[in-house]
């Protein structure tokens, strides 16, 4: 009898199955929701047959001119991502770092061109609720 573990989903980054399967698998609820999330927000909008919708645009904003309006933009996008596709997900807060905001960026130079985006979320379920963090470096 094959006794195997309940699966959510794929996780995500990717990576090899330690058990058979092709890709390694999400066993509990909210890492499927954390990986659907980072899946999601590094989807270009209109890469997926059939659901073009589905992504965001934030590789568009990779080589713009950091601004005030820039990081709502961001902050927007995530925003109207999330609603559609991950209904269950509350974004708690969004704090978009840029290179110039870090103390330690006078003695890192690998890193003056990147910001980072942390999203406090929560999801939400008919029972339970279990808040958590994706950070993304761009």
């Amino acid at each position: 009898m094959d006794i195997r573990k309940k699966t959510f989903g794929i996780n995500f980054p990717f990576v090899n199955s330690n058990n058979g399967d092709y890709l390694g698998l999400t066993e509990i609820p909210e890492r499927e929701i954390k990986a659907n999330l980072v899946h999601l927000l590094l989807t270009k909008k209109g890469s997926r047959y059939f659901m073009p919708e589905f992504g965001t645009n934030l590789y568009q904003y990779i080589f713009e001119p950091m601004s005030e309006e820039l990081m709502l933009k961001i902050e927007d996008e995530i925003n109207a991502a999330c609603e559609n596709f991950i209904p269950n997900l509350k974004i708690n807060k969004i704090n978009i770092t840029t290179y110039y905001d870090k103390i330690e960026y006078l003695t890192d130079d690998k890193s003056h061109h990147t910001i980072t985006i942390k999203i406090d979320y929560t999801v939400q379920s008919r029972t339970f609720e279990s808040s958590s963090t994706v950070t993304l470096t761009f």
